[in-house]
């Protein structure tokens, strides 16, 4: 598989600055557009709030360049693992 830039077509396209955060800036930060989570809760009948509580943004990255973001949904097993881990889940 060629490492290159996927054709993608028939999206939006919104440029963001990425911020370092944390010692050593060990996260980096990158804003989801309002308009994505707007359209992820009403797919779901939920409100933005329902929304955020409920689901988990998910990075997947390492086969293909750049980095794909979707979104899962926040169960108990996964919520203490995320607490355990200090807010990240980096599970494969």
């Amino acid at each position: 598989m060629s490492r290159g830039s996927p054709k993608v077509k028939d999206t939006y396209k919104k440029r963001y600055k990425m911020r370092a955060l944390g010692e050593d800036g060990l996260n980096i930060v990158v804003s989801i557009p309002r308009v994505v989570i707007e359209r992820e809760a009403e797919r779901r009948r939920l409100t933005v709030g329902e929304f955020l509580e409920q689901f988990k943004a998910v990075a997947q990255y390492d086969n293909f360049e750049g980095v794909l973001y979707t979104f899962e949904k926040i169960t108990e097993e996964n919520r203490l693992t995320q607490v355990k881990r200090g807010g990240t889940d980096s599970a494969k």
